[in-house]
C-alpha cells in the first residue's frame, strides 16, 4: 500500500458524492490535472517537518476524488522532473529520511534520485544533538545519511560552503578534531581553537554574538571543543536566515554591516582551519 493512499480516510465518515461528479469525466480529468499541476508541466510535492506528504487540497474533497487524483500523483513521482520541497526542523533529518526511504521502496525510484530531487529548508533552532547525529551519520555512511540540496553560502571567496560541506563546514572540523585526537595532538588543536574563539569574542559581533559556550575560558578541552562546534553550527544557521535578518535591518549601511560580519566570521573560520592544516602537514614530513 502506498505511503499516502489512505492519508485522508479519517476525514470522511461516509463516501459523500462530490458535485464534481455532475461534470463529464473528460472535464473532471482536465480540472484535476490543472489543479494538481497548477498550470505547470511539472509537479512540486511538499513534505512537512514531520515527513508528511502535503497533498493537493483537491484530493481532500472526497474519497472518490482522492482515488481518481491519486494516479496523477503516483505518475508524477516517477517523472524525473517532479521535485520535493521539504522542511527539516531543528536539524532532525530522521522524518525526512524515513519518508524518502519509504517512497523509494514503494515506487522503485532510487533513493539517491529522490534525494537529488529534494530541496530542503531548515526551520526551528540548532539542536546540536540532531546535527551531530546527521553529520556523523553521513561521515560513516553517506548513502544512509545523505545531505539534501539546500541553499549554500554566497559570500565572496566562500561560495558553496555549508555546515555539511566545504572548508568552513562543521563536518570537516569534526573529521579534523578526530584526527588530532587519534594522533594525541589535542593540545595543538585546543591552542588554535582558543585563538579562534578569542578572535570572535574580541570582535564584538552583532550578528553572531559571543562564541557559544561561556565556559570555554576555563581551559577545559571539552568546553573549548563544544564552544567551537556550537559556534560553527550557529553561524551557519544564522547565514541560512540572513535574508530574514537583512529584511529586518533598514538602510544600506546596516545591511553592509551584516554582510561584513558574515565575511569576518567566515575568514576567522578559514584561518582556524588553515592553522590546523599547518600543524597536520608536519605529520607527513
Amino acid at each position: 500500500m502506498f505511503f499516502f493512499q489512505n492519508s485522508i480516510d479519517s476525514l470522511f465518515e461516509e463516501n459523500v458524492p462530490s458535485p464534481l461528479y455532475l461534470l463529464p469525466a473528460e472535464i473532471r480529468n482536465m480540472i484535476c490535472h490543472e489543479v494538481i499541476f497548477d498550470g505547470t508541466k511539472t509537479l512540486t510535492i511538499s513534505l512537512s517537518e514531520t515527513g508528511k506528504i502535503i497533498l493537493p487540497p483537491l484530493m481532500a474533497v472526497s474519497k472518490q476524488i482522492h482515488s481518481e487524483t491519486y494516479g496523477y500523483i503516483v505518475a508524477a513521482l516517477r517523472d524525473p522532473a517532479t521535485i520535493f520541497e521539504a522542511k527539516v526542523r531543528n536539524y532532525d533529518a530522521k522524518p525526512l529520511l524515513a519518508t524518502i526511504k519509504r517512497i523509494s521502496q514503494q515506487t522503485g525510484i532510487a533513493q539517491s534520485e529522490l534525494v537529488a530531487r529534494t530541496q530542503v529548508g531548515f526551520v526551528g533552532t540548532v539542536d546540536m544533538g540532531n546535527l551531530l547525529v546527521w553529520i556523523q551519520g553521513t561521515i560513516a555512511n553517506a548513502t544512509a545519511h545523505p545531505i539534501f540540496p539546500f541553499e549554500k553560502m554566497d559570500l565572496p571567496s566562500f561560495s558553496g560552503e555549508s555546515v555539511f560541506e566545504g572548508r568552513l563546514s562543521l563536518k570537516s572540523h569534526l573529521i579534523s578534531y578526530k584526527e588530532f585526537e587519534q594522533r594525541r595532538e589535542l593540545c595543538a588543536w585546543t591552542a588554535s581553537a582558543r585563538e579562534f574563539l578569542t578572535t570572535l569574542e574580541e570582535a564584538n559581533l552583532g550578528v553572531l554574538g559571543r562564541p557559544k559556550g561561556e565556559d570555554w575560558r576555563i581551559e577545559s578541552n571539552a568546553a573549548i571543543q563544544a564552544a567551537v562546534f556550537n559556534t560553527f553550527a550557529e553561524w551557519h544557521d544564522i547565514f541560512l536566515q540572513k535574508k530574514t535578518i537583512q529584511a529586518r535591518v533598514l538602510g544600506q549601511r546596516e545591511r553592509k554591516r551584516v554582510e561584513d560580519e558574515h565575511v569576518y566570521v567566515a575568514s576567522a573560520m578559514w584561518q582556524f582551519g588553515e592553522s590546523l592544516r599547518t600543524v597536520a602537514q608536519r605529520w607527513t614530513q
